[in-house]
């Protein structure tokens, strides 16, 4: 009788179960750290595009009235500590009113609307009148020839809250400073 032996090669090809199961747990942990990276990179990203813009738009708006403050005559001006009505001295004398409107501050030349800046903070906005630099703030003022500056201030959190960015941002101007 013929005996068939099996000889058990030592240089058999392929992977055990177990070598099987290692590599997978292991692409798995991978996958998984990878994919969280992602998300974290993503999110911080939005974060970035978000707050640069939110923070061009504020510079933007600070520029704005700034200017328009510089050229103010306070004479016809009347302030409260969440608006301004003031006549134009650099448009023949059209009506402007500069106020918040939900998360906007509205810029008013005489019937028509123009969104100066938005992602304001819900009423954010807010006028300080002074009639020297170091002299107590008012914040209301009805044609008042002694106020030499005007100070504002807004918060920004952009165009999307959730994100967490929350800035100040504000400045005093000198007031008729060109006659």
């Amino acid at each position: 009788m013929v005996r068939r032996r099996f000889k058990k090669s030592s240089s058999a090809a392929g992977f055990t179960l177990i070598e099987m199961l290692c590599a997978m747990i292991l692409l798995a942990l991978v996958g998984l750290l990878s994919t969280s990276l992602l998300e974290t990179f993503v999110r911080g990203y939005n974060v970035a595009k978000n707050s640069d813009a939110t923070v061009q738009k504020a510079q933007n708006a600070l520029q704005r009235l700034t200017l328009e403050f510089t050229y103010l005559n306070m004479t016809g001006t009347t302030g409260t500590a969440n608006s301004i009505a003031y006549n134009s001295s650099l448009d023949d004398g059209v009506a402007v009113n500069i106020f918040q409107e939900g998360n906007t501050i509205v810029y008013k030349r005489g019937d028509k609307k123009y969104i100066l800046t938005d992602g304001v903070g819900t009423d954010s906005l807010s006028f300080q009148y002074f009639k020297t630099y170091d002299g107590t703030a008012l914040v209301v003022v009805d044609k008042d020839p002694e106020i030499k500056m005007i100070g504002f201030q807004y918060n920004m959190v952009g165009s999307d809250p959730s994100l967490g960015f929350s800035q100040t941002y504000g400045t005093r101007v000198t007031v008729n400073k060109v006659q």
